[in-house]
C-alpha cells in the first residue's frame, strides 16, 4: 500500500555530540582530558564534556543524563575505592549496561588491576600517565563504537518487542471492528482503536489528548462519521485536513507529515474510508507506529467493504418494510407518520431500557411491520368509522396472528423481529391480551415496547374515528394500565423518555385523516 512521508524539505537535524563524563577530584585532569579531545570527531559527531569532581556529583550528574557514552572514572577520590564503588552502583543500582568506562588512577597500587577487571564491569583501566593524546584518542573511539553497537541492540531488541505487541493490537483491534454492525460504530471504533496503537501510558489511557475524525468521501464530498478532540460535526475539518485527505486519495495511501496523520482505507466501493489525526502524539510517531497504522489500515479496509455492502442490504430491506408498512396503513387509513414515529419511540425506549445497540436497531426497523396482518382484513372492518360489533372485533383480531404467518419462517433478524411483534404486540401484561394470552415477560421485549408506543400514537392523533386525547389523559391511562395492559419498566422508560418523545412527536406529525 503506499505511504506518503510530507516534508521533505525540511532540515535535517545535527547530529548530537557524544557525552563524556569526566569523574575525576583534579581539575588539572578535567582540563588535559578536554584539550586532547577538543577536535575529537565519530561519525560526524563531536563530543560534549560533562565534570563532576567526587562520586556523589558524579551521581547526580548520571541521574540527569540518560545518553552519557561515556565515563572517565577515577579510582581515589573522597574514599580510596570512591570510583569502584560508583561503576558498581552504575552497573548494579542505576541499572545502566550501556555507558562505557575507562578507569584511570594514579595509585596503581591501591586497586589492583586484574582484580578490578575481573570484579567490576569496566572497559579499561589505565594510569593516568599512560594515557597520552594518541592512546586516549584510541580508548575513546574504541568505547564509543561499543556503546553504539549496544544502543543500536537494544533499539533492535525493542523495535521487535514494539512491533510484536503492535501486531497483537493490530489483530486485536481488527477483530473488535469486524463486528461493528454500523459505519457510525466502526468509525467509533477505528478511532479508539488507531489512538491505542499510536500511545497510551501503562493503564491504558491516552497520555495527550489527539484530535481526531472518521470520514466517508463520495463525489469528493467529506462526510464527518466520528469524531474526537476539536474535531466537531459543527465545525467540520480544516483546509489542511483536507489538504491531506485529498493527498491520501490521490495516492491511495496513508500519509504522515511529523504533525499529521491520515490513514487511507482501500475499498471496493465508490466510497473512500480514511481517518484524520492530529496532535503533540502524532508528532511522536516511531518507525514502528507508522509501519503499525499502515497495517491496520490495509487490513480494515475490506472490514469497511464488508459494513457497507451488509448495510446496503439492510437499508434495503429497511425500504421495502417500511412500504409495505406504508402500504397498510395506507388502506387503513392513517399516515405514513404513524410508522415513522411508531419507529422513533421504539427506539428511544429501547436505548432507555438499555437493550444493545443490535437490539435498538432491529426493533426500529421491524416495527414499521406491526399491523402487517391488516391488510388481509376486509374494509368494512378496517375502514368502520364506528365502534365494531363483537363479531367484528374478533375479525379484527385476526390481524396480529395474520400478521405473523405472513413474516414467520425467514432467518433475517429484522423480519423474525417483525414476525414477533406483530404477532405479540396486543398481547397484555397481565396475560388477558391475545392472540396467544401470554404474561408478564412471556411476551417478547420488542413486543411490549410496542404495545406502549402503539397505544401512545393512536391515542394522541386524531382519526376518522375519534379525536386526539389530551396528554393528561394518555398518561393517566398508562399509569392504570401499568402492571395491566402494560409493562412497568416500558412505562417508567415512558415517562423518563416523554420530553424526548414529544419533540419527535411534534416533529414526525401531521393530519392523520386522509
Amino acid at each position: 500500500m503506499p505511504f506518503s512521508l510530507l516534508n521533505n524539505d525540511v532540515t535535517k537535524n545535527q547530529l548530537k555530540p557524544w557525552r563524556i563524563l569526566i569523574v575525576d577530584d583534579e581539575a588539572d585532569i578535567h582540563t588535559v582530558t578536554k584539550m586532547a579531545l577538543k577536535r575529537f570527531e565519530l561519525e560526524q559527531r563531536g563530543v560534549e564534556f560533562l565534570s563532576a569532581f567526587s562520586s556523589k556529583e558524579a551521581k547526580q550528574v548520571i541521574l540527569e543524563n540518560d545518553d552519557i557514552a561515556l565515563i572517565f572514572l577515577d579510582v581515589v577520590m573522597e574514599t580510596d575505592d570512591a570510583g569502584l564503588q560508583l561503576a558498581k552502583w552504575l552497573r548494579e543500582e542505576n541499572n545502566n549496561l550501556f555507558t562505557r568506562i575507562i578507569l584511570r588512577t594514579g595509585q596503581p597500587g591501591q586497586a589492583p588491576e586484574e582484580d578490578v577487571i575481573m570484579n567490576y564491569d569496566i572497559n579499561d583501566y589505565k594510569q593516568k600517565t599512560e594515557l597520552d593524546r594518541t592512546k586516549l584518542f584510541t580508548a575513546v573511539v574504541t568505547a564509543l563504537r561499543a556503546y553504539r553497537d549496544l544502543i543500536k541492540i537494544e533499539q533492535a531488541r525493542s523495535y521487535e518487542k514494539s512491533y510484536g505487541l503492535g501486531l497483537q493490537k493490530v489483530i486485536e483491534s481488527t477483530t473488535d471492528l469486524l463486528q461493528k454492525k454500523t459505519v457510525k460504530h466502526f468509525f467509533n471504533g477505528l478511532l479508539q482503536q488507531v489512538i491505542s496503537l499510536i500511545h497510551v501510558d501503562q493503564e491504558g489511557a491516552l497520555i495527550k489528548p489527539i484530535d481526531g475524525a472518521g470520514t466517508i468521501c463520495s463525489a469528493n464530498d467529506y462526510q464527518i462519521i466520528a469524531e474526537c478532540g476539536s474535531i466537531s460535526l459543527a465545525n467540520g475539518l480544516q483546509p489542511k485536513a483536507i489538504e491531506l485527505l485529498d493527498e491520501a486519495r490521490r495516492i491511495k495511501g496513508s500519509v504522515f507529515d511529523g504533525e499529521h496523520y491520515v490513514a487511507y482505507f482501500p475499498s471496493t466501493s465508490d466510497k473512500e474510508s480514511l481517518l484524520y489525526l492530529k496532535g503533540d502524539q502524532i508528532e511522536q510517531l516511531t518507525d514502528v507506529n507508522v509501519q503499525l497504522l499502515n497495517l491496520f489500515s490495509n487490513n480494515i479496509g475490506i472490514a469497511f467493504d464488508n459494513l457497507l455492502l451488509n448495510e446496503e442490504i439492510i437499508k434495503t430491506q429497511e425500504d421495502l418494510i417500511n412500504r409495505l408498512g406504508n402500504a397498510v396503513e395506507s388502506r387503513s387509513k392513517e399516515s405514513g407518520n404513524h410508522i415513522k414515529r411508531m419507529s422513533a419511540y421504539c427506539y428511544i425506549l429501547a436505548k432507555a431500557l438499555n437493550l444493545s445497540q443490535s437490539d435498538c436497531e432491529i426493533l426500529k426497523q421491524a416495527t414499521p411491520m406491526h399491523d402487517v396482518g391488516k391488510i388481509s382484513i376486509p374494509d368494512s372492518i378496517l375502514l368502520k368509522p364506528g365502534r365494531l360489533t363483537e363479531e367484528e372485533m374478533s375479525v379484527m383480531k385476526q390481524h396480529a396472528q395474520l400478521g405473523y404467518e405472513i413474516l414467520a419462517g425467514s432467518e433475517r433478524p429484522i423480519l423474525n423481529a417483525a414476525a414477533i411483534i406483530a404477532q405479540q404486540h396486543h398481547e397484555k401484561f397481565d396475560g388477558s391480551g391475545y392472540p396467544l394470552g401470554l404474561k408478564g415477560e412471556e411476551i417478547h421485549i420488542y413486543a411490549r415496547i410496542v404495545a406502549v408506543a402503539d397505544v401512545f400514537d393512536a391515542l394522541i392523533h386524531k382519526r376518522c374515528y375519534k379525536e386526539p386525547w389530551p396528554l393528561g389523559d394518555i398518561l393517566a391511562l398508562l399509569a392504570a394500565e401499568t402492571n395491566r395492559h402494560f409493562d412497568p419498566d416500558v412505562v417508567a422508560a415512558f415517562m423518563h423518555k416523554l420530553p424526548e418523545i414529544m419533540a419527535l412527536n411534534d416533529k414526525l406529525t401531521k393530519s392523520d385523516c386522509l
